[in-house]
């Protein structure tokens, strides 16, 4: 169970551990962006590694898309421009950071690896041998979550277009997963 001061310590440390990193973060700089002691930090997550997993993103943004899987290219892109525009976190963006900058990456990587592979496999129907369509679609949303964040590459584009071009390129991945064969 959640409370305000838990959801207030999360939002910070996903906003500070995405922008600086595990190392560069400390459970002070949380709790002082929170708004909240660092004590009360450590009491709700016993450890700043815990508490930097607890943070990872969630494959979650793709199980509230209430959308036709003709549309769902568009409404990812969408989604990335909207937390943009809002200034939030930006999930897709923050997997590079939660792999190589976890106290043990290797884990992360494995975890976080098969967390969205199986959400984006569900969504898209891919049961192909190593979900290579799912795998292509996270590739594709992780580069320009990252890139757009990062480098800006798309600032001068009107959003309407931008959703319109980058998505057609992430559903063209989503439709080319074949349907599952008929049973018998």
């Amino acid at each position: 169970m959640s409370s305000p001061s838990h959801d207030a310590i999360l939002q910070s440390a996903r906003r500070l551990f995405g922008e600086r990193g595990y190392r560069g973060v400390t459970v002070r700089d949380i709790a002082a962006d929170a708004g909240i002691s660092a004590a009360l930090v450590m009491k709700l997550f016993l450890s700043k590694e815990k508490l930097f997993a607890a943070a990872q993103p969630d494959e979650s943004l793709l199980t509230d898309l209430d959308v036709p899987t003709s549309e769902l290219g568009r409404a990812l892109v969408f989604r990335v421009l909207m937390r943009r525009e809002r200034g939030t976190q930006e999930p897709w963006a923050m997997i590079p950071f939660a792999v190589q900058d976890a106290p043990d990456p290797e884990t992360a990587r494995s975890e976080i690896r098969e967390r969205y592979l199986t959400a984006v496999a569900r969504v898209i129907g891919d049961t192909s041998p190593g979900r290579r369509k799912a795998a292509t679609v996270i590739a594709l949303m992780t580069g320009f979550g990252e890139t757009f964040r990062t480098l800006g590459l798309f600032d001068h584009w009107e959003f309407d277009d931008l959703v319109a071009h980058f998505g057609a390129i992430i559903q063209a991945q989503i439709d080319a997963v074949a349907p599952p064969a008929p049973t018998p």
